[in-house]
């Protein structure tokens, strides 16, 4: 083991939204278990989030990236001028090793770093090797992956699986009970931080479609965009339905526990998620995302038979009715998904991730 003369000092890059910063805060939280220093650099979109109080200290860059033209100008300026504010940074703070997550705000910690020599890793959330990911995988020391298969990656990966809020991680021994024919039917909703549009235009007009009985038996929560909240309420007293709406859902874990399908978008901690908590999902993967890296999340999924796959495009009230009616009339279908969804869930990724890191500098976590 390497031996330290002062205790090591990670630093952790990320973009500012969930997706990139949520396994950044898992892997914090498990390395400051074991005494070490942890700093993080991020964007100012983090700021929308309350759990930055967990790092040592956090450096806050701003980001331009606007209007098309103008915009990526600014955004190749603020990179540059990023880029040599890392540098000189960490030839006063001496970081041991930089982690990155992903998102245009890792570009210049990173970077910086591999030109000074400091060893870097990076955590790829997608099963497709992001932009920002690409341009600093040659010289990254491991590149850690959620998936088994990620497009585009180099040979030098290493499996770890994406970190898991620890509220969803104590889910994860608790038995899939599919209802009976005659039990109540959870579905939960969700569409990402802030719900889906399609979501809101969709699914009320396919489940008010179902057969009086079946709408009888459901109990729905949906996450909807508060600009869609008043016309999606408008939809659903047209039926017999029991639902809740709601811009944000507090209170995950109760949510997952309860539901019996899940009908989502595909990011990556998404589809973690639901590989732990190991419920059947209905995925919609966002037909606008970068490089369409949400289908490359969702198709492994979909080809195990733990999830059912629709393209935006095929996502109708017509298609999503009858499959909703097709699964609420045969619960083995649901159990089968649920004993499936085994197969992806990586319920030690945040241990498994800070153990990669702490590796390449010689670092024992005791």
């Amino acid at each position: 083991m390497k031996r330290f003369s002062r205790k090591p000092l990670y630093v952790l890059a990320s973009g500012g939204t969930g997706g990139h910063l949520f396994p950044a805060l898992s892997l914090c939280r498990q390395l400051k278990s074991h005494g070490r220093q942890v700093h993080l650099m991020t964007d100012q979109r983090s700021q929308n989030f309350n759990h930055l109080k967990d790092f040592d200290k956090v450096y806050i860059r701003t980001m331009h990236h606007t209007a098309p033209l103008i915009g990526r100008l600014m955004l190749y300026l603020s990179l540059v001028w990023q880029f040599f504010y890392c540098y000189f940074l960490y030839r006063k703070l001496q970081p041991t090793i930089v982690i990155g997550f992903g998102g245009y705000p890792s570009i210049p910690p990173l970077l910086a770093a591999q030109f000074q020599g400091i060893p870097t890793v990076i955590h790829e959330q997608n099963a497709l090797l992001g932009k920002a990911n690409r341009l600093l995988a040659k010289r990254a020391y491991r590149i850690a992956t959620s998936f088994e298969n990620v497009e585009r990656a180099p040979a030098h990966t290493i499996l770890t699986g994406n970190p898991v809020r620890p509220e969803l991680l104590a889910l994860k021994d608790e038995l899939y009970q599919a209802p009976s024919l005659q039990d109540r039917f959870h579905i939960l909703i969700i569409g990402g931080s802030q719900g889906a549009k399609i979501f809101s235009e969709i699914i009320p007009q396919a489940l008010i479609s179902l057969p009086l009985g079946l709408q009888k038996r459901l109990k729905v929560v949906q996450q909807c965009r508060p600009e869609f909240l008043s016309q999606t309420k408008v939809i659903y007293r047209q039926s017999f339905l029991d639902v809740e709406l709601t811009p944000f859902i507090e209170d995950m874990a109760t949510q997952y526990r309860q539901a019996h399908l899940v009908i989502a978008r595909s990011g990556a901690s998404t589809v973690a998620e639901l590989a732990v908590v190991r419920k059947p999902a209905i995925l919609v993967p966002y037909a606008a995302s970068i490089e369409a890296d949400q289908s490359y999340n969702a198709a492994p999924m979909g080809k195990g038979k733990a999830a059912w796959f629709f393209r935006e495009s095929d996502f109708t009230p017509e298609n999503l009715g009858d499959l909703l009616q097709n699964l609420m009339t045969n619960p083995d279908r649901l159990t089968a998904a649920s004993q499936a969804m085994q197969q992806f869930s990586k319920p030690n990724a945040t241990e498994k991730l800070a153990n990669t890191v702490a590796d390449v500098i010689g670092d024992l976590l005791t």
